[in-house]
C-alpha cells in the first residue's frame, strides 16, 4: 500500500522493484492530493505526516469524546480507583484518552473512504526511461487532476529543483 511507497526510497531499488512498486498504481481520473516530497527524506516520517494530516483530527475528537465519558461516568456512576502516589488526580482520562487517538491514527485508514494520492515513485514508471520522461512531462496534468497539493516540507525541500518546480506548477 501507500505506507510501503512511502517508506520506500526509489533511488535504492532495483529494476525489478522499481517495476513492482509502479504496478502498484492504477490508471484514475482525478487524485485526492497530489504528494509534493523530496526523495531523501526519512520515508517514515512522510508516513507519520500523512498519517497525522489524514487521522489528525478524527484522533483528537476521538480522544476528546471518550475522555468526557470516563469523567462523565466517574461523575455520575462512581470514581475510579486513583492513584497511590496522588489520589486527587485520575490518570483515566488521559489514558483512555490517548489509547483511543492511537488507535485511531494505527486503524483509521480502514474506516475511512480509500483516497487516491499521486506519489511519484509509484505513479511515474521508474523502470522504462521512455515511460519516465512522459510522466516527468505529465506532471502539470497530474497536478490539474489533484484536488490539493500536500507539501512534505523538510530542511532539503527548497534545495530541490524538482520541488520548486511542483509547487510552481501548482501554483500557476
Amino acid at each position: 500500500g501507500l505506507g510501503r511507497v512511502i517508506r520506500t526510497r526509489a533511488h535504492a531499488l532495483t529494476d525489478a522493484e522499481k517495476r513492482e512498486v509502479f504496478c502498484m498504481s492504477r490508471p484514475v481520473a482525478e487524485f485526492d492530493a497530489f504528494i509534493s516530497h523530496v526523495c531523501v527524506s526519512p520515508g517514515i516520517q512522510k508516513y507519520l505526516t500523512l498519517v497525522l494530516d489524514g487521522l489528525g483530527l478524527p484522533a483528537f475528537a476521538s480522544a476528546a469524546v471518550v475522555s468526557a465519558g470516563i469523567l462523565a461516568f466517574e461523575i455520575c456512576c462512581r470514581p475510579l480507583p486513583r492513584s497511590i502516589w496522588n489520589p486527587s488526580f485520575s490518570l483515566w482520562e488521559l489514558v483512555g484518552g490517548i489509547t483511543v487517538a492511537w488507535a485511531v491514527c494505527v486503524c483509521g485508514h480502514v474506516l475511512c473512504r480509500r483516497a487516491c494520492y499521486f506519489f511519484d515513485s509509484a505513479c511515474i514508471c521508474q523502470h522504462d526511461p521512455q515511460l519516465k520522461t512522459a510522466g516527468i512531462r505529465n506532471i502539470p496534468a497530474f497536478l490539474r487532476a489533484s484536488r490539493e497539493v500536500v507539501v512534505l516540507w523538510d530542511e532539503w525541500y527548497l534545495t530541490r529543483l524538482w520541488c520548486v518546480y511542483e509547487i510552481a506548477v501548482a501554483q500557476s
